[in-house]
């Protein structure tokens, strides 16, 4: 009996040792699954932080400024190279014109020895491809690059755009800026230990194979397998019962279920680090909202579900006003501190009403895909605005911002995920120009009026290259001898097929479409030729909010009229107040460098705007225009008559001199002379003219029906 005995315990004992080595095995099998999908998701994360880093320097308004035409290496030092040489975010910087060709480069801070191209090669070329495919306003496409040297490298390519609409998006092909991060030892250290991978380390594809990640650049050639430390949990378990197991056959149930109970546990911790990855994967890791790529999937399933069921689907499209300031001035802990407090208050708002994410940088979007939430979504947007109504403590401080707010809605229609998020970031955008901290819903009027003012742009364009712009004068008078002093620059768009276009529809077009500092060089230049024939008569040319944003504004001003030979002291500038909101310092310093050349300084269209009394005093003008809303009534009411008195004499308390235009009738221009104004404008003396004109008009004798019966 013994021998069957003995047969029987060396039967369970290999039984045993079969079972307990598979166990391991399965351990080891699903560890390095896990491991796996963890290092993936930690390559994804690392791709993920490097657009959003290329997102903060490529889509930057200053960006276009200083990137664009002559590069201003300045900038281009403070906030490339700096960045390479600290290598927090990136280490490898390029900036690519329009062909795709390096305009300069830095690497850890110095500058780099070799293009771009020559540096990675036909795979960056790929990226750079995939970049200039794309229409939209965000275009960074990532991927992993072998340098020459052999070093991986984690590239984002994307075009350099304004982030807001200050600054005209470039005409043609935009410039590429280049970010890039070495996968180095350290990189690789700190992915390790954001994940809990360990060692980490790249191996040649030659290399012999073992638990890892292939890795191919945009081409689709394998570059590098992402290997780590291969776990050994199963194998030690087994070690340790195996002893047991030969010593008491007895204790062989007893074992097993210990190694059960201890593959059981292991198995619980595996999946957590699955479900921790697939969180990762899907959720913004600083606010915790869902990312841009679970969105996007989200919301291509509810325009799936409403084609079959015709549920209606609504997106809401938020965009923070004045976050850039904010993270420019207090850092980015200081921005990252305010988004996760506006995550955490845009989720409480609309708790169970949709699907809440941060699909960029300061931008998030609301998905609401049920008919009784659709309806809600304009109660939920003016909740939003009021939550940000309030400052908000960051780091101390007590900080202010706003929301622009674009709503599209599917009801009917079906409508692609694409176009859907199109219509909103559409209606977003239209509430910027209306204010921002605002909402605005889509609607098709929307699209036509864009396409209307685009078309428009191409005519004005046209019309530029045409020379079908002209530049006509009105007379300003001396009220005290009703003569001539000076003349207002006025430009015209006479357009062979619609007829004449109003300055007001046209010049907001220029603005927008880059055309604005053509325009405005073109009435200047005209304006003083035309004037150098007019001796003692005064020019006033008005200047674009666009134009005077120019930081060497007076520089480019000096050299028009060294050109033309036009003394600056029969130059005034017109200006609103406009220039004066947008960077009140660069303004002040522009209207002082101008001053000191021999130019006037006039502000326009007082009246309107803020009509502030601080920017009198902060601004040294010379003279204050009353915009025709003060005028008008002040011959029949007497609050307006008053108001109007009022603002003379502030004005002249200042020591402003003060032009009141759009004097229209005898009975008006007697008022404003009685209340002090030194200069008049409008119709009720001469409408304005053209060159010739104003050269005959100045050389005779004002007619009677101009001199007033009571003037003396």
């Amino acid at each position: 009996m013994a021998l069957p005995a003995l047969l029987i315990v060396a039967a369970a004992i290999f039984a045993g040792h079969l079972i307990l080595n598979d166990m391991a095995d399965q351990v080891d099998r699903s560890e390095t699954r896990s491991v796996e999908r963890s290092v993936n998701a930690a390559l994804n994360s690392f791709l993920t932080r490097l657009r959003e880093t290329h997102g903060d320097y490529a889509v930057w308004d200053d960006a276009v400024r200083d990137l664009y035409g002559k590069v201003d290496l300045a900038f281009a030092e403070s906030n490339l190279a700096d960045s390479t040489r600290q290598a927090i975010l990136f280490d490898t910087a390029y900036l690519l014109d329009e062909n795709d060709r390096s305009i300069l480069g830095y690497t850890h801070g110095s500058v780099a020895m070799r293009a771009a191209s020559d540096e990675f090669g036909q795979a960056l070329e790929v990226l750079v491809a995939k970049v200039r495919a794309q229409s939209k306003p965000y275009d960074a496409e990532t991927g992993f690059l072998r340098d020459r040297a052999g070093a991986i490298y984690a590239i984002a390519v994307g075009s350099v755009m304004p982030s807001s609409n200050a600054v005209a998006r470039p005409l043609g092909r935009p410039r590429l800026l280049v970010l890039g991060r070495s996968l180095d030892g350290a990189a690789l250290q700190r992915i390790g230990q954001e994940f809990a991978l360990d060692g980490l380390a790249f191996v040649s594809s030659s290399a012999p194979l073992r638990p890892g990640v292939r890795i191919n650049d945009p081409s689709g050639n394998e570059i590098a397998t992402l290997t780590w430390s291969p776990s050994i949990e199963g194998l030690e378990a087994f070690q340790r019962v195996l002893p047991t197991a030969f010593l008491a056959v007895g204790l062989i149930c007893l074992t097993m279920l210990f190694l059960m109970a201890i593959g059981y546990f292991n198995l619980v911790e595996l999946s957590k680090r699955e479900r921790q990855a697939v969180f990762a994967a899907n959720h913004d890791e600083l606010t915790g909202l869902s990312n841009r790529a679970a969105f996007s999937r989200m919301l291509d399933r509810a325009t799936v579900e409403h084609r079959r069921e015709e549920t209606p689907v609504a997106l809401v499209y938020m965009d923070l006003d004045g976050f850039k300031e904010v993270n420019d001035a207090y850092g980015h802990a200081s921005g990252d501190f305010l988004l996760k407090y506006v995550a955490s208050g845009f989720a409480s708002i609309c708790e169970g009403s949709g699907t809440l994410a941060r699909v960029g940088g300061d931008e998030f979007a609301l998905l609401l895909d049920r008919a009784e939430t659709v309806e809600r979504a304009e109660v939920l947007c003016e909740r939003f605005i009021r939550f940000l109504d309030q400052p908000a403590a960051v780091n101390g401080r007590m900080v202010s911002i706003g929301i622009s707010i674009g709503v599209a809605v599917m009801a009917q229609e079906a409508l692609s995920a694409e176009e859907l998020l199109r219509r909103s970031d559409v209606a977003m955008y239209l509430a910027k120009e209306f204010g921002r901290n605002r909402v605005a819903f889509y609607d098709r009027s929307i699209d036509a009026a864009r396409s209307e003012r685009m078309a428009l742009a191409d005519k004005l364009r046209e019309a530029i290259k045409a020379d079908q712009l002209a530049v006509v004068y009105q007379p300003i008078f001396d009220a005290g001898s009703m003569q001539p002093t000076g003349v207002e620059a006025l430009v015209r768009w006479l357009h062979p097929e619609i007829g004449l276009v109003p300055p007001d529809i046209f010049v907001p077009i220029a603005e927008e479409s880059g055309l604005i500092d053509q325009i405005g060089a073109f009435v200047i230049r005209r304006a003083c030729r035309d004037a150098l024939d007019w001796p003692d008569v005064r020019l006033s040319v008005n200047v674009s909010a666009v134009q005077f944003r120019n930081p060497k504004f007076d520089v480019a001003l000096a050299e028009m009229l060294s050109e033309v030979g036009f003394p600056a002291e029969r130059l005034e500038i017109e200006m609103t107040e406009t220039h004066l909101v947008a960077n009140p310092e660069r303004a002040q310093a522009i209207i002082a460098n101008l001053r000191a050349r021999g130019v006037t300084i006039a502000l326009d269209d007082f009246g309107t705007g803020y009509s502030s009394i601080g920017y009198l005093r902060r601004f040294a003008f010379d003279k204050l225009k009353l915009d025709r809303s003060l005028v008008v009534g002040i011959t029949s009411d007497e609050t307006a008559r008053e108001l109007c008195e009022a603002t003379i004499a502030l004005a002249r308390a200042l020591d402003l001199r003060v032009t009141a235009e759009g004097v229209e009738t005898e009975r008006e221009a007697a008022l404003l002379r009685m209340a002090g104004c030194d200069y008049l404008q409008g119709y009720a003396f001469a409408r304005p003219m053209t060159a010739q004109a104003v050269a005959s008009f100045l050389l005779s004798t004002l007619p009677s029906a101009f001199v007033l019966p009571w003037s003396g």
